[in-house]
């Protein structure tokens, strides 16, 4: 199986980026980025993350989400690229990578996890269930956490559309998705490509 981490991180591209937010049952903020995360519904509006395991142990985000049944999927954008992935630094579960990497936090309304005040899109998430990853020999690998999304927070500077539809303006917002290696990949740099739906 050699190779297939780097065959399946540069095949599979862009992939959006949330910059996890958790905490402890100690009141730790927790902050990590990953890019096994995805959008799976709008109905009821789902997302999920596959968070893998670091030599066999639970990722301190992993272990809160667990723990507390909330977090928040802060989307990455460009201006603060550099913070969130400075984040990804493994350190002790004692020590949050919010003010180790000098971000910033705001709080939330239906969970107790906060939000980073540098996203200009924040999710705040609770559990719905989990689903543990084993590999061939049997060795568990990587839990995909699934959550409901209980509320928005989008910045006006980057709201498009509608008071009916309202949506997120690619240009203004962006967004940074993950490519092969430790590679971010600026999206919207091109043209958009919009077409009608057949």
């Amino acid at each position: 199986m050699s190779g297939v981490y780097g065959m399946g991180i540069s095949a599979v591209t862009p992939r959006p980026v949330a910059v996890i937010t958790s905490q402890s049952e100690d009141g730790v903020v927790n902050c990590a980025p990953f890019s096994y995360s995805g959008l799976l519904s709008h109905d009821p509006p789902m997302v999920c993350h596959g968070l893998c395991l670091s030599g066999s142990r639970k990722k301190d985000t992993l272990i809160n989400i667990e723990s507390t049944k909330q977090w928040v999927f802060n989307v990455l954008s460009e201006s603060w690229l550099a913070q969130a992935n400075a984040c990804s630094e493994a350190v002790d579960p004692s020590v949050s990578e919010v003010d180790m990497v000098g971000l910033h936090v705001l709080p939330c309304i239906n969970v107790q996890v906060p939000r980073l005040a540098e996203a200009m899109v924040s999710l705040e998430c609770e559990l719905d269930s989990t689903k543990e990853i084993f590999n061939d020999q049997g060795v568990h690998t990587t839990t995909v956490v699934f959550g409901k999304v209980v509320r928005y927070h989008v910045h006006s500077s980057v709201l498009g559309g509608t008071e009916a539809r309202p949506v997120i303006d690619l240009h203004k917002m962006k967004f940074v998705g993950r490519a092969g290696g430790v590679t971010y990949w600026p999206c919207g740099e091109a043209a958009a490509l919009d077409m009608k739906r057949p």
